[in-house]
């Protein structure tokens, strides 16, 4: 074939100009980002991760032995306790470190895709890869590095299964193996990955020997065993709030869910063609019965299915590798989230190959010169227009106000949506507006997980305790997990002391004690409880038992940063004997 005229060709010599031409791209585009702050999020994953503080033998053994927030991703915090090491809390070293884990998945998806493909499909493959919108989401925000790593690990765990069919030489399984584990303990949608590997064989009409069955059949074994061990942490956690939210997440039941299930493989079909709008949280119009539109739905998902039986073995590899990685998020297994964007990160190259390989096949078949460059330049544009959509959308991942500004016009009815963006103006000072919007939060969901920052806004921000108070005890009436419901109780009970009301306050406390005695914040409100009742005794054994879980910093600090009054703990410090130290700014 003749490439002289094609824009995409690269001389046999200049094998490493692809990689220079696809890394430029990702540099340019995402080099902005290394400014950006942490958001959503970045601040349970990072801030508030107790975990990656040290790396030392018992957090590692935390890491390595719980789950956070339901889920269990060792390799995840692992990496980010690595990179706290080095940044402390400066985000500047999370998004570097996030955009290097981009360019290295992009550099590794060439390299796999010039094996399965021609160099010209994969560096067009590639290209869209690099500059697409819908990746904006997962390059930009540090919560997502599970996510690139979980992608790189599968590229090396792929590349040795290449290798290893290739070959023939089985010692490959053994990378192929801890590539494919750490891949999944990064992030538990690349599960999937021995699906991949079956479609590849079937792709390559390799005959099904004994050895070659084993060798799936271990793969398969692997991720079976990691899945079942990430849903047990997911619905069983103490951390998550997967047992109390899930139920009415997964609204409707498996049957409304399946029911749906072709509207969100047309959502995710749409964002790789269309990618508009590009929000944080996206409003997913649920069919709770079936109907005409139901029908239709399914009409076309099961047209699209004959389509893809009557392909080539190729197409039906690209096709399948879109819906496989998909499978884990299309909501057969409960998931608190309907659709995102991230979800295509690697889902998506299935279409971008796809198109590659559709943009190529019209390219052989036009005869004249002019003909082809005009075909190219229109993929020019094409691509052009997805790079400006991404360098102008994403400045919107900068803080957390300016991507819940940007995300609450498009899911105006959405609780969600204003409680962020309520949260995101009380970061920013402006109480007034951040509290009307947890208020709206609470009017269109009046449950726990939105009554709770609406309870601290009044507490800690307007200093109406009386609020605070009421929102607090809704909040309660709506269930949570225990971790959750100590917090509610301690900050009930703070409320309660700071209006007067001495007996609530220690009803307050007992309640929380059931679930957790040793919880700091709990006992520092009975310091406080015991000192206004004239029980400087009791206070002083409440003020040891608060003092072994006290961080290096010391107790004093630990109680003025709770209490924010001052002028009351050093009242208290006086009359218990204890002075604050000199580094304690009233």
């Amino acid at each position: 074939m003749d490439h002289k005229y094609s824009l995409l060709w690269f001389p046999e010599k200049l094998r490493l100009l692809p990689y220079a031409f696809l890394l430029s791209v990702v540099f340019a585009l995402y080099g902005t980002t290394l400014y950006f702050n942490f958001e959503w999020d970045d601040h349970l994953y990072v801030e508030q991760n107790a975990w990656i503080r040290e790396l030392s033998l018992p957090h590692f053994r935390a890491i390595w032995s719980s789950a956070y927030l339901g889920h269990y991703a060792p390799v995840d915090h692992t990496f980010l306790a690595i990179l706290y090491h080095f940044y402390g809390l400066d985000p500047f070293g999370y998004h570097l470190a996030q955009v290097l884990l981009h360019a290295a998945c992009l550099c590794l998806l060439y390299l796999v895709l010039e094996k399965l493909e021609s160099p010209r499909i994969a560096f067009l493959a590639g290209l869209l890869f690099a500059v697409h919108p819908t990746n904006i989401e997962t390059v930009a925000w540090v919560s997502e590095i599970k996510s690139t790593l979980a992608f790189l690990f599968f590229l090396l765990s792929f590349l040795a299964f290449l290798r290893l069919r290739s070959s023939e030489q089985w010692w490959y399984a053994i990378p192929c193996t801890v590539f494919l584990i750490l891949s999944v303990l990064a992030k538990i949608n690349t599960v999937v990955a021995p699906a991949i590997f079956l479609l590849y064989d079937y792709r390559q009409g390799i005959r099904f020997k004994w050895a070659r069955i084993w060798s799936l059949a271990c793969f398969f074994s692997i991720t079976v065993i990691f899945a079942f061990i990430h849903l047990l942490s997911f619905f069983w956690s103490k951390g998550t709030l997967a047992k109390s939210t899930l139920g009415g997440s997964y609204y409707g039941g498996p049957w409304v869910h399946l029911a749906n299930l072709p509207f969100m493989l047309f959502f995710y079909i749409r964002m790789v063609v269309f990618p508009y709008p590009l929000t944080a949280w996206h409003m997913f119009q649920v069919y709770d019965h079936f109907n005409w539109i139901v029908g239709v739905g399914w009409i076309v998902l099961l047209g699209m299915g004959w389509f893809l039986y009557r392909s080539d073995r190729d197409t039906q590899f690209w096709g399948l590798w879109f819906i496989v990685f998909l499978a884990p998020v299309l909501q057969v297994i409960p998931n608190l989230t309907w659709v995102a964007e991230r979800y295509l990160y690697i889902p998506a190259i299935g279409a971008f190959v796809l198109l590659s390989r559709l943009f190529f096949l019209v390219w052989d078949r036009l005869q004249r010169v002019w003909l082809r460059w005009s075909w190219e330049f229109a993929m020019a544009l094409a691509l052009l227009i997805f790079s400006w959509r991404t360098e102008n959308h994403l400045p919107v991942f900068r803080d957390d106000l300016t991507l819940w500004e940007a995300t609450a016009i498009t899911c105006p009815t959405s609780a969600m949506c204003h409680s962020g963006l309520g949260e995101a103006f009380l970061q920013d000072n402006q109480v007034e507006r951040g509290v009307k919007e947890l208020i709206r939060a609470v009017e269109i969901r009046p449950t726990y997980e939105y009554l709770f920052p609406l309870g601290d806004a009044y507490a800690f921000n307007l200093g109406d305790y009386r609020q605070a108070i009421i929102a607090y005890n809704m909040a309660l009436q709506g269930g949570g997990p225990s971790s959750l419901r100590e917090e509610l109780y301690a900050k009930l009970a703070r409320s309660y002391l700071l209006t007067g009301q001495l007996e609530e306050a220690g009803r307050a406390i007992q309640e929380g004690i059931k679930s957790n005695p040793n919880n700091p914040f709990l006992l520092v409100d009975g310091i406080f409880l015991e000192w206004k009742r004239g029980n400087w005794q009791e206070a002083r054994i409440s003020l040891h038992r608060v003092l072994p879980l006290a961080d290096q910093s010391g107790i004093i600090r630990y109680i003025y940063s709770y209490w924010a009054n001052a002028a009351e703990v050093s009242r208290l410090l006086s009359d218990l004997r204890a002075q604050p130290p000199e580094t304690v700014v009233h």
